[in-house]
């Protein structure tokens, strides 16, 4: 289903006026476009569209969303407390991890407010250090808003980062995706996400390797007071370090 998004369509047309050749978007501003009459094939079949012209603005195709996403099988919704769009799958009320307080940070963790050589817990970006430059966390070529990476070994071989939340029960769920940071895909090392529920284990990565897709991690909250997220690796070169990631980390009531 995702490869039918990517190949229908390049750009998205949500909640514009469209008059003539104008299109007089929500910030007010105006940009001339050029349309044409297309047609929509979805695996073979042709669509119609009700809901909108599609048309064409500096080298990009732009279709209506809700066009887009019913003509693939994805329900659309809008949010408009929260201004967010959902197409297909919507998920409860969330909070990413890397948004909330945390109750406490051990080892690397400790490091994520300091500079230079001395930090190596970032949060939702990379900063410049002795050895990084700023920039997104990235997993095997994709990039993600959200999440944590932890530099581990560049001083020590047992380095871990512990983080711990007080959920006090109120949460359902907890996904996102653990792997190797783009920045060290070169590593020998293999790196390990754990994750723990009132001191019970709940989740344990495969061994993560630099260039692998990031794995999927989806672990069942129901009841947990105290979350607890370790971050480690199994060093192959004394010299070896490697960062492992856990991004679009989301927290679900």
């Amino acid at each position: 289903m995702k490869d039918k998004f990517k190949g229908l369509f390049a750009g998205l047309l949500v909640g514009t006026m469209i008059t003539g050749g104008t299109i007089y978007a929500a910030n007010t501003k105006s940009i001339q476009v050029t349309f044409d009459n297309l047609k929509f094939m979805v695996d073979g079949v042709q669509k119609k569209s009700s809901s909108g012209q599609p048309f064409f603005y500096q080298g990009t195709t732009y279709v209506p969303l809700r066009f887009a996403a019913e003509a693939t099988g994805k329900d659309i919704q809008y949010d408009s407390k929260n201004k967010t769009i959902s197409i297909g799958k919507k998920v409860g009320s969330f909070k990413y991890l890397s948004e909330m307080d945390y109750a406490r940070a051990e080892g690397i963790a400790t490091k994520m407010d300091t500079s230079g050589f001395y930090q190596q817990f970032f949060i939702n970006q990379w900063n410049e250090t002795w050895n990084n430059k700023k920039g997104p966390l990235r997993i095997a070529g994709k990039e993600y808003l959200h999440g944590f990476a932890a530099d581990l070994g560049r001083v020590y071989s047992d380095e871990t980062a512990t983080l711990y939340y007080n959920l006090d029960g109120k949460y359902s769920k907890l996904t996102g995706f653990a792997g190797i940071d783009d920045v060290s895909k070169n590593s020998a090392s293999t790196g390990y996400l754990t994750i723990y529920g009132d001191d019970t284990e709940l989740y344990k990565s495969k061994g993560l390797v630099g260039g692998d897709y990031a794995e999927l991690v989806d672990v069942d909250l129901k009841g947990v007071a105290k979350l607890k997220i370790e971050f480690s690796i199994d060093m192959n070169d004394d010299n070896d370090s490697a960062a492992v990631d856990f991004v679009e980390a989301k927290i679900i009531q």
